[in-house]
């Protein structure tokens, strides 16, 4: 079991951590529109019950804006609202698909190395919560702690811990 007040940094996926994800047909897929986006009250309480005081960070694949699912503004919106709610330093989103070979885009661990780099940060300091293989292998690629949420609609990434949930 990973410690998590026992880091300085915190970098969070987007959905299925802060927000739910939405059910379209058998597939999991993100909030296309501002009424779509519901914080989850599992990482409320998470934010609320830190015991430490970690620098919170968020780095999120939004494929939807490239695919024409989402508008920028939408997706701006609701980014703007997790910031008037909780105490996020940087939001970083990549807007590609796989296509389009950015080095952005989780699993590579590009918005998670800009941030170390803007804020100057020690990897060692530094874990990443996340809902997907994706997000474990940018951590690993970035050389950071990483942890696993398990949902519904996951499953454990062999060698890398997990947590049931956020409380």
């Amino acid at each position: 079991m990973t410690k998590i007040e026992k880091y300085k940094n915190i970098f969070l996926d987007r959905d299925g951590v802060i927000n739910e994800v939405i059910i379209r047909g058998n597939a999991i897929s993100s909030p296309r529109s501002f009424n779509e986006f519901k914080i989850r009250q599992e990482f409320i309480e998470f934010i609320n019950n830190l015991k430490s005081n970690p620098d919170l960070f968020i780095v999120t694949n939004q494929p939807d804006v490239k695919r024409g699912f989402l508008e920028i503004a939408d997706m701006l919106n609701m980014h703007e609202l997790i910031h008037r709610s909780f105490a996020i330093k940087k939001i970083l989103y990549c807007p590609h698909d796989d296509g389009d070979n950015c080095v952005c885009r989780k699993p590579l661990p590009g918005m998670i190395n800009e941030i170390i780099k803007e804020f100057n940060l020690c990897s060692d300091e530094c874990l990443l919560i996340g809902d997907s293989h994706k997000d474990i292998l940018a951590a690993k690629a970035a050389n950071i702690d990483a942890v696993l949420l398990k949902t519904s609609y996951n499953r454990v990434f062999f060698g890398y811990p997990y947590i049931d949930s956020l409380k």
